[in-house]
């Protein structure tokens, strides 16, 4: 291979950010945010019976699946504005972009029917 060639296949070096932009990644939002989902979805089949009880907690965890929907949105955008897509990343990005919409639109559409009772 030419080093032209291999100058131009290099993706350009990852920037790391410090502290919690440095932790948070992907994986730990994704981790994070399905965990919270199913908790929420838990919190919710818990609701019906118990009343206003569990409300705040069901929004919170809601609020928390959006935010890392959200968060595994916007890495991805940043992460293509930063290395581009590649064929080989294209499948990895889509995924990204399906898990991070997968989080953030069920989770808001939940929080918006919850929201005129959390007063």
């Amino acid at each position: 291979m030419s080093r032209r060639r291999a100058l131009r296949r290099a993706a350009p070096p990852v920037r790391r950010g410090r502290g919690l932009a440095r932790w948070w990644t992907i994986q730990r939002a994704t981790g994070l945010g399905i965990v919270a989902g199913l908790a929420a979805l838990l919190t919710a089949g818990l609701l019906g019976t118990s009343g206003d009880a569990l409300l705040y907690p069901y929004a919170a965890l809601l609020a928390f699946t959006a935010l890392c929907g959200a968060s595994i949105l916007w890495i991805t955008a940043f992460d293509i504005r930063t290395r581009g897509t590649s064929g080989r990343m294209r499948p990895i990005r889509g995924f990204d972009a399906a898990v991070g919409l997968a989080l953030l639109l069920p989770s808001l559409y939940a929080l918006s029917l919850v929201w005129p009772r959390l007063g």
